[in-house]
């Protein structure tokens, strides 16, 4: 295995974890928080490589822009499965059990 490849599996990883440990509300969201880690920050290494920009780099990974993409992925995997969809479903239970 490429030593970039686990690098950037390690970093991904710990964002997608980081971010669950921080936002993540039920555990089933955790393979979501680390799959859109993993997905975006590979995506962000693409898109850095390919318009240029290449800043911060450790070994041939662009580590800003790859953490951007991770950034961009956590935040719309946070929205399409976090907090507001929770609050509103139980509220709307408690009052349907009343």
């Amino acid at each position: 295995m490429p030593p970039s490849l686990l690098l950037g599996l390690t970093i991904a990883t710990i964002y997608g974890c980081g971010c669950h440990a921080l936002v993540g509300r039920r555990l089933w969201q955790w393979p979501l928080f680390w799959a859109a880690a993993l997905l975006g920050f590979f995506m962000g290494h693409a898109a850095g490589v390919a318009l240029g920009v290449e800043w911060l780099r450790i070994g041939s990974v662009p580590l800003v822009a790859a953490t951007l993409g991770a950034a961009g992925a956590l935040w719309l995997c946070w929205f399409f499965t976090g907090s507001y969809a929770a609050v509103d479903s139980d509220h709307y239970r408690e009052q349907r059990t009343q």
